[in-house]
Formats: C-alpha cells, structure tokens, sequence
C-alpha cells in the first residue's frame, strides 16, 4: 500500500475512532440522562440525537457503503429520538459503531480507496465515503463539546489536546 493511501487510512481511524470518540465519551460522562436529551429549542438537537445520527451514518456509509453490510438507515429516527435512551445504552451503541468502522477500514486497501460505491443510495467512491465520514465526526464532536459546556460550564479543559493522537 501507497504512504500516502496509508495515511489517509490512518488519519480516518484516528479521527474516527479515537479523537472524536474520546471527546465524545468524556462528554456522555460528564452529562447526565437528562442533559444528554436537553434542547434548547425544538428545532435544535440534543447529544442523544448526534451520537444516534453519527452512529447511524457511519453504519450507513463506512459499514454498509464500504463494508456491505445490510444496514437500513432511519435518518429522520436520529434526528426525532427525544430519549429516554440511558447514557450507558448509547455508549454501547457508540462502542459497536466503532468497532464495525474499525473492521472496516482494518481491510481497506489503497486500491479500494477509488473504487465506487452504490449501495448507499448514490454514487460516490470510496474515499470520499472516508471523506465524508471523517469530517462528518469532527464536525458533531464540535457540537457535543459546545453543548456540555454550555450544560457543565467548566467541564471540558482542554479537550482536544488531551485525546489528540500524537
């Protein structure tokens, strides 16, 4: 395998499989049930709803789209859950998504990389499904982060130092 396929690989599962979810779950820690569902307005998304929606895409287009597996996405169900769903079940279901997303990109191969998926609903290759998804986790881990320290103001130092993959 190319460095540079190599690396793009690396960097995915770094930022998907251990920044974003470190910060993601020192964020579920420090909430509780109820802050995990809090809104702060019904057109706004609470935690739950962005752990239900990361997972559910990275089902989609890593575990299905790359991987093939049989998933069936309910996009609307992530983003309607109002909870109560225990902190401690989406933490299991945070933890089996990313053991499904390992597997996954453990086999990638460079090759794979410009090869084109079709059981996502579209056309896209490989990499940009990689693409997607990395960009995808720094983006709602940023909006997990916001909200609990708007929720526990004084919670969260320095976060992103402290789980950044060196």
């Amino acid at each position: 395998m190319s460095d540079l396929a190599r690396g793009v690989i690396e960097q995915a599962r770094n930022k998907m499989g251990r920044e974003s979810p470190a910060q993601i779950r020192e964020c579920l820690d420090i909430l509780s049930d109820e802050q995990i569902w809090w809104r702060p307005n019904p057109s706004s998304n609470a935690v739950g709803n962005l752990v239900l929606h990361l997972c559910g895409a990275t089902k989609h287009f890593l575990g299905r789209g790359v991987g093939g597996s049989d998933y069936v996405r309910d996009r609307d169900g992530e983003f309607a859950a109002k909870g109560p769903m225990e902190k401690a079940e989406l933490q299991r279901l945070l933890d089996e998504t990313l053991a499904e997303a390992e597997g996954v990109l453990s086999r990638l191969t460079a090759e794979r990389l410009f090869e084109t998926t079709k059981n996502i609903g579209v056309e896209m290759p490989v990499l940009a499904c990689l693409m997607r998804m990395t960009h995808h986790w720094s983006y709602h881990t940023g909006q997990i982060v916001f909200i609990t320290k708007s929720l526990r103001e004084g919670s969260v130092q320095d976060l992103m130092r402290r789980v950044m993959v060196k």
